[in-house]
């Protein structure tokens, strides 16, 4: 069989074709699914959690109180607080700290991702050892 100009061609597309199906799927596959990240979106469960409430303050704040001390802490969207509860929060503080009259709730410590904030950190250290 003798190969002609038009056999060449449509070889020569069909392996292009081929060569370009197998590039974009493998550049598919290794931007989306083997990063940690997709175009920002957290893949994590519990940056997941967090990006799942992002921009609604008041909807985080009640799913951060059904969290136990262990997943509270283990997100970055939410810290556990010295009257044992956890509440929608970061590094700073809890996000609403105010009782029903508006004002500013006095915590002796709170918990951002393990880590005491506050006065009474070295109490609750030790309570903690103690137990």
């Amino acid at each position: 069989m003798k190969l002609n100009i038009k056999h060449f061609f449509l070889l020569f597309s069909i392996i292009l074709f081929i060569f370009s199906i197998y590039f974009f799927t493998y550049t598919f596959l290794n931007t989306f699914l083997n990063d940690n990240t997709i175009e920002g979106l957290a893949t994590s469960p519990n940056d997941a959690f967090c990006a799942n409430y992002r921009g609604s303050g008041g909807k985080l704040d009640s799913a951060c109180q059904t969290l136990t001390k262990n997943n509270c802490n283990s997100t970055s969207c939410c810290v556990w607080t010295s009257e044992n509860k956890c509440a929608a929060g970061n590094a700073n503080g809890p996000i609403f700290n105010s009782d029903s009259n508006g004002k500013t709730k006095e915590l002796g410590y709170y918990l951002f991702q393990n880590k005491c904030y506050g006065e009474k950190c070295k109490q609750n250290i030790m309570q903690n050892i103690v137990k």
